[in-house]
């Protein structure tokens, strides 16, 4: 029988003083003392407080588990770095370096100090009259899960999701009679689903009333009637170009951004730490932040050419739109959006390249749309339907790459990563 210590060793970010508590396992580490579990498997739990917006209030245990000792992700929003790279799980050595948040710790395995006892007789245990039964006897949270304080279900992130989806379906089910509301509803429902997929890729959290706000900003314009001025000459092929390059091109990629924009300046006005809540502090806090914008503009977008078609009875065209609208804007419009707004994100690491950087990823963004637009415009052309199907296929690929890189890329440069 043995004590396991681990000593861990960090500086705080407002001191320059090492800490280096020698702690016995199980170790709960979060931001909320009371929300991470005094008990575990009858232990008591040494709890360790960290500072930052990047510390979730229960963010990780380091516990025995079969004589290795083991961190696990107790956070569905932040992560958890051992030595560089994103764990839910692992098993630590001796000298490996934990990234929570800010906070870079360096982990100490101190050597096992046995129990004394007879060591050449083996050691009985005595067993509670009461043991034996309890096995068989079932505890209420047994009965009913949903009263255990073990699990939080919204830390997992299935409870909203799903409770979201119930509440869509049985609204879908409600108005299939009457195909605009039924329409809205589902195009609402697929635009949720798409970012959220995107939210969970990028393994940080932004407050769900500043994305649903810059969706908003963006739609309610478009839903309004606004439209980019763009030159019109009378001459139809000229107009298509303009239309291609401009409008649809660099004059939207630019109109997605503004508001992101708004909130980066808007962001540096906040004291610490909402502004690490609000503002753009890193590539990741970009690209979550232009993908919730480019999602409403899909969706106001979507929901014009779907009211037209079903304007005049064509609720099948309608449908078709709005599926393939809103599902391909993970390799479209958010995909552009979300590579540029993985440069402005990057402009603020870098403040010294920040025009530079700045101009590269609206360069590139912009360029993807326009090639897709043009794409576009041969696939609508009998006689080039199958070059532009294949054009589009190919953008539309090298978006999804390109945006799935920035990611990953944005994911190694969160603070506290190597």
């Amino acid at each position: 029988m043995t004590n396991n210590l681990v000593k861990l060793s960090w500086k705080e970010q407002d001191a320059s003083k090492l800490q280096e508590p020698t702690l016995s396992l199980p170790i709960a580490l979060g931001r909320n003392f009371e929300q991470m579990p005094a008990i575990i498997n009858k232990q008591a739990v040494s709890r360790m407080v960290l500072k930052g917006a990047n510390i979730s209030r229960y963010h990780a245990l380091i516990n025995l588990e079969q004589n290795d000792v083991v961190i696990t992700n107790q956070s569905s929003t932040n992560s958890i770095f051992v030595n560089g790279e994103s764990k839910k799980r692992s098993v630590l050595v001796d000298g490996d370096i934990l990234y929570l948040g800010d906070y870079q710790i360096t982990v100490t395995l101190k050597p096992a100090i046995p129990l004394p006892y007879p060591s050449n007789y083996p050691t009985l245990y005595p067993v509670a009259p009461h043991s034996t039964n309890s096995r068989h006897t079932a505890s209420l949270t047994e009965f009913m899960p949903l009263l255990s304080k073990k699990e939080d279900l919204h830390k997992h992130g299935l409870l909203v999701p799903g409770i979201i989806t119930v509440i869509s379906v049985v609204a879908m089910i409600a108005t299939t009679h009457i195909h605009r509301t039924f329409l809205y509803i589902l195009a609402a429902y697929l635009a949720l689903a798409s970012h959220y997929i995107i939210h969970k890729l990028c393994h940080k959290h932004k407050p769900w009333w500043l994305l649903t706000s810059l969706a908003l900003a963006i739609g309610l314009p478009i839903l309004g009637g606004f439209h980019l001025p763009v030159p019109h000459t009378g001459n139809k092929d000229v107009d298509l170009i303009f239309q291609a390059f401009l409008e649809n091109g660099f004059f939207e990629e630019l109109f997605k951004v503004l508001p992101v924009l708004l909130i980066y300046f808007f962001g540096r006005l906040l004291p610490l730490p909402k502004r690490e809540i609000v503002g753009i502090r890193e590539p990741m806090d970009g690209i979550l932040l232009t993908t919730a914008s480019a999602a409403g503009f899909v969706l106001a977008e979507t929901l014009q050419l779907v009211h037209e078609k079903i304007g005049v009875g064509d609720s099948f065209t309608g449908l078709a739109i709005l599926i393939t609208q809103i599902l391909g804007d993970i390799f479209g419009q958010v995909a552009y959006s979300a590579y540029f707004g993985y440069f402005i994100g990057l402009s603020v690491v870098r403040p010294k390249n920040r025009w530079q950087l700045l101009g590269i990823g609206y360069l590139t963004s912009s360029a993807m749309h326009v090639f897709s637009n043009v794409a576009t415009i041969f696939q609508k052309a009998p006689q080039y339907n199958l070059l532009g199907s294949i054009c589009l296929a190919i953008i539309g690929s090298l978006a999804y790459v390109f945006f799935i890189a920035a990611i990953f890329k944005a994911r190694q440069m969160k603070p506290g990563t190597n």
